[in-house]
């Protein structure tokens, strides 16, 4: 085990979803402990695992920076277990908040630069890009194009969410918003997509970073996988046609319209998506021409699936 020391500097709370994971999160756990001029606290929520996990944190439990929570009941999906976590910690005393699969390895770096593109204040969370990494020696980066739109909240998150780091402010304002209305998160498969939707209706910014933050293992047991990668690529494909994100769409325009009934973009988008017209796809795919999603490829696809139906 390495051993680490607390770096001081902000205070980060490192929210990490586990479920099997016992092949993977002793480096993951490393990478995150060594993190420099920060100061890091990890709470590990462990969806009722069946290989040794729950023992492989508690080798970690020693430093006082890792924590482990366990549940009685399966979540029954990473999502689920993230919105658990978020639940049960407010994160009172923590600058910042950030999320972590169990099966990556951070940059040594990763935190100190996010913090110092938040500090200002001039942006309510961050995301970076990736550097994806396969079995067989493969790698590729994987990044998000910076410029938003003025919907592309609707359609997409702000890319890996375990790239995640969030205000303090931030984060507890949309916990009490997420806690006050679970019914509307129930349907949403990305706990990551909900906090970029939130933060894009409450007005606040984003920051993209382009440069790599991590090695984002891709295996057979990712829950959705590089973008690129033919797996990730079938599976993404499969899920619009079989109308799976015509029904996350759906749900994240609720999710807006309840956080902010006057947010235009959501508004106008569940105006033209529930409206009975003959006119109805047409008058979709060119809202999305106009501003749906922020890659010019993601975009002609979404235009393409407006056009079939899809959504």
């Amino acid at each position: 085990m390495v051993l680490v020391s607390d770096g001081g500097g902000p205070r980060i709370l490192v929210l990490l979803a586990a479920r099997n994971g016992s092949r993977w999160i002793t480096e993951q756990i490393e990478s995150i402990l060594a993190q420099t001029e920060v100061s890091v606290r990890i709470v590990v929520g462990d969806d009722c695992s069946t290989d040794d996990t729950r023992e492989q944190v508690a080798r970690f439990e020693w430093t006082g920076r890792v924590a482990l929570s366990t549940t009685g009941s399966p979540a029954g999906s990473a999502a689920q277990n993230f919105r658990s976590l978020i639940q049960a910690h407010g994160a009172e005393g923590f600058d910042y908040v950030a999320f972590a699969d169990q099966d990556d390895v951070w940059n040594p770096d990763k935190l100190r630069r996010a913090c110092e593109s938040l500090r200002s204040g001039a942006f309510a969370g961050y995301s970076s890009a990736v550097m994806a990494v396969w079995e067989d020696g493969r790698s590729r980066i994987l990044s998000q194009l910076a410029r938003t739109t003025d919907s592309d909240f609707l359609f997409e998150g702000a890319g890996q969410g375990c790239t995640f780091v969030l205000q303090g402010a931030f984060y507890r304002k949309a916990r009490e918003f997420l806690g006050q209305h679970p019914e509307l998160t129930r349907a949403i498969h990305y706990h990551d997509w909900t906090l970029y939707a939130l933060a894009r209706v409450w007005e606040l910014q984003w920051c993209f970073d382009p440069r790599p933050s991590m090695r984002y293992r891709q295996h057979e047991g990712n829950d959705t996988g590089a973008r690129w990668s033919p797996a990730g690529v079938r599976k993404r494909l499969q899920l619009i046609a079989d109308r799976w994100y015509a029904a996350q769409i759906q749900s994240i325009t609720l999710l807006c319209l309840t956080a902010n009934p006057a947010q235009p973009a959501a508004r106008r988008w569940h105006q033209v998506s529930t409206e009975r017209s003959h006119l109805r796809r047409l008058r979709m795919a060119r809202f999305c021409l106009r501003g749906g999603r922020r890659k010019v490829a993601d975009n002609a696809i979404l235009i393409l699936a407006a056009l079939a139906g899809w959504i």
